[in-house]
């Protein structure tokens, strides 16, 4: 077992990107309901297209969400990276599926694609409780019963803290204890150890919030969030968030294009607060390179706001703007919504009775609508899900039960 460097304290929880937000679109699909899979405990679903040429060769580009099959136990989570998924069973299994030549499956193998999942080969004992709802640039991690983080696949910037900048291809524990939360996107992560937050990885806008651009291969201590615990840990390629508990949100990194929502377009190496007329309840940040990029968030009286850029119409609001401040997202009159999720240019929204909702760019099928054609303002997807987790455009779903 690797030696640990126990970290000082600051507590908080992970959140998962599950909710949408509806919109008044002629463009509503029936919603489906599918019926329990072959070889499956319970429906998962993935579609768009994971990054990388090696995913269209192998022909998993889907415009809507497709079953996948192979997961032996009742799925509780989903997450994803640029280039793969994964999904966390309640028997504390985690299964993965997508890219896999940078060791980022999890099962000792480096295969350029997989299609059907593969079990994540932890050591004996472990349980594995949460996962990040976005994973690093080719890399994933994952948070045991006993508070460790384990990390594999890429670190192109030593985002798994171990100062080591190298591929691996099996879960290795991280030099952190007591980790309660785990984000990362791009070359950066953040881990909520200790009751404080940290991050690791690479600095170039202040993704890791320590007041420097100085990337850091060791934990280093996120500034000014000592407003109350930390509940959720969000990020996108360069930038990062955190949703305290007070419901509080605060922004910090790359700001090209109003990511940060303060009204600005300058980037921060330090956390700074978005200004909202409700608490936020649940918040999911998206973005996979520095054309792109969006934060959306559910508020405490059931509205859900957008910043950031809105090229393909990624706010909702019906518009192709972006905006450095938040702006409402279009909702359906009657509908609400019970969670948000981010990608890398398209938003998604799971309303109250459990239908998806998405809006934003589609060139590679993310809306999950069947077509190409993006849209400004929330369509029906047509199908029930419970989570959903996406990074760049790889979508991936899940129904807890039917």
């Amino acid at each position: 077992m690797r030696n640990r460097t126990a970290l000082p304290t600051i507590v908080g929880i992970v959140i998962i990107a599950l909710g949408f937000a509806t919109s008044g679109s002629s463009l509503a699909a029936q919603r489906t309901t599918a019926a329990p899979l072959r070889g499956n405990s319970a429906p998962v679903y993935s579609w768009g297209v994971p990054d990388g040429q090696a995913g269209i060769n192998a022909g998993l580009q889907h415009g809507t969400p497709t079953p996948v099959f192979g997961i032996r136990e009742p799925v509780i989570q989903i997450a994803t990276s640029n280039s793969d998924s994964y999904a966390l069973t309640s028997a504390g299994a985690v299964w993965a599926w997508g890219a896999g030549a940078h060791g980022e499956l999890g099962d000792g193998q480096d295969t350029p694609f997989v299609s059907r999942p593969v079990q994540v080969s932890f050591p004996s004992g472990v349980i594995i409780v949460s996962l990040p709802t976005t994973m690093p640039y080719e890399t994933a991690m994952a948070i045991d019963s006993q508070g460790n983080v384990w990390g594999w696949g890429y670190d192109q910037g030593s985002e798994l803290c171990m100062s080591s900048y190298s591929r691996i291809s099996v879960p290795t524990e991280l030099p952190l204890t007591d980790v309660t939360l785990a984000s990362g996107a791009g070359g950066h992560a953040l881990f909520d150890s200790n009751g404080k937050v940290y991050g690791c990885g690479v600095n170039t806008y202040g993704d890791l919030g320590n007041g420097t651009t100085t990337d850091s291969p060791t934990p280093t201590a996120v500034l000014n969030l000592s407003f109350g615990s930390v509940q959720a840990l969000v990020s996108s390629w360069q930038g990062s968030g955190a949703l305290m508990s007070n419901g509080w949100y605060f922004d910090w990194g790359f700001n090209g294009a109003g990511q940060l929502g303060n009204g600005s377009t300058t980037n921060s190496t330090v956390p700074v607060l978005v200004s909202l007329h409700a608490a936020v309840t649940q918040v999911s940040q998206g973005g996979s390179d520095g054309k792109n990029g969006q934060t959306v968030a559910l508020l405490s009286d059931g509205s859900v706001w957008s910043w950031g850029n809105g090229r393909w119409g990624q706010l909702g609001d019906g518009s192709s703007k972006s905006s450095s401040s938040p702006v409402q997202v279009a909702t359906r009159k009657g509908v609400t919504f019970s969670a948000v999720a981010s990608g890398g240019s398209t938003s998604y929204a799971i309303d109250d009775n459990g239908n998806l909702w998405a809006w934003g760019q589609n060139n590679d099928g993310q809306l999950g609508t069947g077509g190409t054609t993006p849209t400004s303002v929330p369509v029906s997807v047509g199908v029930s899900l419970d989570g959903i987790s996406s990074t760049a455009a790889n979508v991936a779903g899940f129904q807890a039960s039917f």
